[in-house]
């Protein structure tokens, strides 16, 4: 990445510094940040200590900063922030009417004071919960009004290399561009970092206090009764499991999880390991405190997984935004998406082609259904449809579904190893996402097997999203109508995608994309092109 593309983030909110750590740790230049938490802030001044941290609340600085010029927050061009979670957080009351939930308020004067390129915001998935109302749909409006391109996601930890389930809501937004971009770019692990990885080297029976390597002094009736514990259980003395990752850490030191091999609560030190902190990283305060400070964080490796996104940015928005879909902007005139709009509308409605799949919504079958249809003819695949959605209805059918069985119903449409990736599918969407198919473009991607059209084609048929599935009908008629030599690259795939996306109508873009589909496999078709019946003729570059 070039100097002038460095990261330079200022951190509000900060509490310990695991944001920002996250970020130094992709090449990000941290300038400091604020808090109110006395020992957090001293635990981000020991480990960023060429950066200003201050002992500020998020209110006196919005107030205040735009007459402050020689502030650091004016030299960054990446602002982040971590508001305060407790009123959010199902480990505390939840409580809606908590005045820290106001505090976006505050992030958003920032904002559209210092106007950052990028904003980095994280916070418990309670945020998104139904009780807390409006905050996050507010925030991300007033967002957009100001010139930010706003999308947010919930991540999990384990997905990051993380020895920890650890899910965390994090809302990007780009000044001028587009934060579903940013997601595109984030790479998850393909394995799982255990709490046997996490706890390796560290003495189970010899304490530290230097390390914040120190145990809690249980009664003899305690320590039998931790003793007695098996895997698992609830929040409170729950003993972690050797070969899995840790479930979610909470603050307070009675919910700290019980060793996986000692009748004792882990230390803050290994609390500190199953957040991904490095060993380096110091903890100011007292046991208690430094105990607070670890179980509030994000954890720093997931950080620095969206930071890597962040940096990507530039990249992704020149893979989508390139000289193809600059070229079609420049072609298309005014009237193109009513035109397009009437047209397919239309050829939908003439009902000319009639397939069971556009019965459903459901987006798990019509997520099988796409890759039923990846690379054969629907008149073929229709033949075998039923049988292999009865096999594999659900997530948790498909995951347990029988090879033998499924194999040869598919070897009749061919690409008989679609069977086993059928089953991979189902798995990951049980385990990844709790048995609900992803919605957004970048999670659909990273599911086996699924590329742009797939993850598209779920997106605008199952949940009516203004999307467009580009496969060769997509490039074959774009080619012909506006006169261009394309050669179905990817690269040319993405630019096709957002191009026709935009054209896709807000109200009923189900019917646009099958009725785009009719039209090119009964008017523009592959060989022998009915030119002198299509209703685009007279607009069309290639008659």
């Amino acid at each position: 990445m070039n100097n002038g593309d460095t990261l330079r983030c200022y951190d509000v909110c900060c509490g310990a510094g695991a944001l920002s750590d996250g970020f130094r740790r992709a090449g990000a230049v941290v300038l400091g940040g604020i808090d109110i938490d006395a020992p957090a802030l001293e635990t981000a001044r020991a480990n960023h200590p060429d950066a200003k941290w201050e002992r500020v609340s998020i209110e006196q600085l919005a107030a205040e900063v735009r007459n402050q010029h020689r502030h650091p927050i004016w030299k960054a061009n990446t602002l982040l922030a971590g508001l305060p979670c407790q009123g959010f957080s199902c480990a505390g009351r939840r409580d809606p009417t908590d005045p820290r939930n106001g505090l976006y308020k505050h992030l958003l004067s920032l904002a559209k004071t210092v106007r950052p390129r990028f904003i980095v915001m994280e916070n418990v998935v309670g945020m998104t919960a139904s009780r807390n109302g409006e905050i996050l749909p507010d925030l991300c409006a007033r967002l957009r009004r100001i010139g930010y391109g706003i999308t947010s996601r919930i991540l999990d930890a384990a997905d990051y290399r993380v020895p920890q389930h650890r899910k965390r809501l994090f809302l990007v937004g780009v000044l001028g561009g587009d934060g579903e971009l940013v997601f595109e770019g984030l790479k998850v692990s393909a394995t799982k970092t255990t709490v046997r990885n996490a706890f390796r080297g560290i003495a189970g029976t010899r304490e530290n206090k230097s390390f914040s390597h120190t145990f809690m002094a249980h009664t003899p009736a305690v320590e039998k009764k931790l003793a007695s514990l098996r895997p698992g259980g609830p929040i409170s003395y729950r003993r972690l499991i050797w070969n899995r990752p840790a479930p979610t850490l909470v603050a307070g030191h009675r919910a700290l999880p019980v060793h996986p091999k000692y009748p004792r609560a882990i230390s803050a030190r290994e609390a500190a390991r199953l957040q991904g902190f490095s060993d380096q990283y110091t903890f100011a305060g007292s046991n208690s405190a430094q105990i607070e400070q670890i179980a509030n964080a994000v954890p720093p490796p997931l950080a620095t997984a969206v930071a890597k996104a962040v940096q990507k940015y530039s990249f992704q928005e020149k893979r989508v935004h390139g000289s193809l879909y600059g070229k079609l902007r420049s072609l298309a005139d005014s009237n193109l998406r009513r035109r397009f709009t009437r047209i397919f509308l239309s050829v939908f409605a003439s009902g000319v082609r009639q397939f069971p799949w556009r019965n459903t919504r459901d987006p798990f079958v019509t997520l099988i259904t796409e890759i039923l249809l990846q690379r054969t003819n629907a008149e073929l695949a229709v033949r075998v449809w039923r049988d292999v959605i009865r096999l594999v209805r659900s997530p948790a059918a498909a995951q347990r579904v029988d090879l033998r069985t499924l194999r040869p119903l598919i070897k009749k449409i061919g690409i008989p190893n679609r069977a086993m990736r059928i089953r991979q599918v189902g798995e990951t969407v049980r385990v990844r996402h709790q048995g609900r198919v992803p919605q957004s473009f970048d999670d659909l991607l990273r599911l086996p097997g699924v590329g742009i059209y797939i993850a598209s084609a779920v997106r605008v048929f199952s949940y009516a999203k203004r999307d467009f599935p580009v496969d060769s009908n997509a490039f074959r008629f774009v080619s012909r109508y506006f006169g261009l030599t394309l050669h179905g690259r990817k690269s040319e795939g993405r630019q096709l995608r957002e191009f026709m996306s935009s054209l896709v109508p807000v109200d009923r873009p189900r019917d646009y994309v099958y009725g785009f589909l009719d039209f090119a496999a009964t008017v523009c078709r592959p060989r022998e092109p009915k030119c002198d019946q299509c209703p685009l003729r007279q607009s069309c570059r290639n008659t």
